[in-house]
């Protein structure tokens, strides 16, 4: 475990999956990330990589050759090596190994970079080509925030609240959470997006074309608010699994691509959004997360 800190807050980071498992205040004692109760949820904030969501099969074909890959892609399941870089930045690099070449065939180097300063933490995804042909690849967040930071709160209290816009493009998903290329308008009051259980009742609130890539999740009996600002991803998920209770947290997540779709082949390079590096390229993608409190 890495831990971050400075006056303000303190931050732990696994190696297994570079995944960020808290994010406490040391001013009200908050813990403001999920802590993996398995009742409603096992993970944190999963880093997703190589590929979003699931795949129509279970199966992708690059050069016309099928492979096989989990849900979410491999990056949350695998332990990263960590590089201390400073008391507030850590960073956490993947390498292909025969395990990944059997579900994606490409050379990489795939780092994250956590930063923390002041209330914000920054999370950076530095993807690198070291293959000879071009790579398609797809990273996301899935970051699990909790609810109910106050006594006498309760989960319907919360919302998530989006700039510039009335309504949110939902992206509709057929019977096994497949895209479609329906959409829907899903009206936002005042900017904000109510948080109840039956929200989710169809999974996850999948929303393209924000006018702002910024999404706060608050309080109407706090000033409490968690902001995520995503600028480099086009795509944003809002999620908490249906159970048959009100579960106390949920999922902010900037995609760079879209789940995949039913109405699309099993062709890797086809699928909504995927990202392209050529040999030798790389990129970065990052998203900030902010406490105010």
């Amino acid at each position: 475990m890495q831990v971050l800190e400075n006056e303000r807050f303190r931050v732990e980071i696994s190696e297994m999956g570079a995944e960020l498992t808290s994010f406490k205040s040391k001013t009200t004692g908050t813990e403001y990330v999920w802590q993996a109760d398995p009742v409603a949820w096992k993970r944190h904030a999963p880093i997703l990589f190589p590929i979003v969501g699931r795949l129509k099969d279970k199966t992708y074909t690059a050069d016309g050759k099928a492979y096989e890959i989990t849900q979410h892609g491999f990056g949350r399941d695998l332990e990263w090596q960590a590089n201390r870089e400073s008391d507030t930045c850590v960073s956490f690099t993947l390498m292909p190994n025969d395990y990944t070449k059997k579900m994606y065939p490409w050379d990489f180097k795939c780092t994250v970079r956590y930063t923390l300063n002041g209330a914000s933490l920054k999370k950076e995804h530095i993807t690198e080509n070291r293959s000879d042909s071009a790579m398609y690849y797809e990273v996301g967040g899935h970051d699990a925030y909790n609810l109910c930071w106050q006594d006498g709160e309760q989960v319907t209290d919360y919302y998530v609240a989006f700039e510039g816009t009335d309504k949110l493009c939902r992206i509709v998903t057929d019977e096994a959470v497949m895209l479609t290329e329906e959409r829907m308008d899903v009206p936002l009051d005042n900017g904000r997006l109510p948080i109840t259980r039956e929200l989710f009742a169809n999974d996850a609130v999948m929303a393209e074309g924000l006018p702002v890539r910024r999404a706060s999740i608050g309080c109407t009996k706090s000033s409490r608010r968690v902001t995520m600002d995503f600028a480099d991803f086009d795509y944003f998920a809002v999620w908490s699994p249906y159970k048959d209770f009100d579960v106390p947290f949920v999922c902010l997540e900037p995609w760079s691509t879209l789940p995949d779709g039913s109405y699309l082949d099993h062709a890797i390079e086809n699928k909504e959004g995927v990202r392209v590096l050529q040999p030798g390229q790389s990129e970065t993608l990052s998203f900030t997360t902010t406490i105010q409190e």
